[in-house]
């Protein structure tokens, strides 16, 4: 059944990003993959704290859309006892960097379609990989049912600001040189969006906050450099082939005049946070409807609920206690 019929959003060219990812996994223009690894690092060595958090070891755990191991090699053996690394490129998957502790084992994988068996993992973990997936709602029904009960899913992804700076003056360009303009910047989530697909997926206890990171650049045109050393240039299927030179410069005066300092112009990226749970009969359960003793309208009285209480619980006299205890 095509992609349409099934009413799934075919926004991305995925033979085109995985040519992408293909291209980069030996470096770009003549520099080494790892000079483009610092935003990924960052957020891989983040979301590796993340499970950290989490008081247990998990036996099976799966790094999704693995890039070149920005979160594997974050990962020791106090947290997991076999890692599978996956990503839909091979170069990428061969050359990424793998936990020094753990036993890795890499699989090519499209995040589309996953192949693990029901309820198999302890634990799905992915770092700025899912924002290239057209059928995220579906990808994350796969996670949970690959998942065992209790399972664990962390991630990032990165969020609807990202990049909002070299979108408005690449749209600003375009329609002042060519009457009108074409989608640059590959469109994100939201935090609501993103907490309704995992909720409708099935996922329990959500835990979703963000990130807000500015990176300074010296132009429109080193920042457009590191994206493509990254991977994370454009692959919807309504890009451009090419962006004409004049549009191109016309960009990087506004990307200058509206949002540039003194040491250039800043770039900001925007990442969603998130752990869901499948659930599981032990798991703790929300209060009964109607069960709490206090009423948030009476929150402004709080001061007021205080004294109620002490007069009504009378606390040890500690004083009188030490007394005791001196004699």
């Amino acid at each position: 059944m095509s992609s349409s019929a099934q009413g799934i959003m075919n926004v991305f060219d995925r033979n085109a990003k995985c040519i992408q990812k293909e291209r980069i996994s030996s470096g770009h223009n003549g520099e080494q993959a790892s000079v483009f690894d610092y935003l990924k690092d960052e957020f891989g060595w983040r979301t590796s704290d993340r499970i950290c958090d989490i008081n247990r070891k998990f036996p099976v755990v799966v790094d999704l859309g693995c890039g070149r191991g920005h979160v594997s090699k974050e990962i020791y053996n106090d947290m997991a006892e076999s890692l599978f690394q996956c990503d839909m490129s091979h170069s990428i998957v061969q050359s990424a960097e793998i936990s020094p502790e753990v036993p890795t084992t890499k699989l090519v994988v499209n995040e589309e379609f996953l192949p693990f068996k029901d309820n198999s993992l302890d634990l799905v973990v992915s770092s700025l990989s899912l924002h290239w997936v057209n059928d995220l709602p579906g990808c994350l029904r796969q996670i949970l049912q690959a998942l065992k009960n209790d399972g664990a899913f962390i991630g990032c992804m990165f969020g609807g600001d990202t990049l909002f700076e070299l979108r408005v003056s690449l749209q600003l360009a375009e329609l002042e040189r060519e009457g009108g303009f074409a989608p640059h910047v590959s469109p994100f989530t939201t935090v609501n969006d993103l907490g309704n697909l995992l909720t409708r997926a099935g996922f329990t206890m959500l835990t979703i906050d963000t990130d807000h990171m500015q990176i300074n650049y010296p132009s429109m045109f080193e920042l457009m450099n590191d994206l493509k050393g990254m991977a994370e240039n454009n692959c919807s299927w309504s890009r451009k082939a090419q962006l004409h030179r004049d549009t191109l410069l016309a960009a990087a005066a506004i990307y200058q005049e509206m949002y540039g300092n003194e040491g250039g112009v800043p770039a900001t990226f925007n990442v969603v946070n998130f752990i869901g749970w499948k659930p599981d009969p032990t798991q703790p359960k929300p209060a009964d409807r109607g069960s709490a003793e206090v009423s948030l309208k009476d929150l402004g009285k709080l001061d007021e609920l205080a004294k109620q209480s002490s007069s009504i619980y009378k606390l040890p006299d500690t004083n009188s206690s030490n007394e005791k205890d001196e004699r």
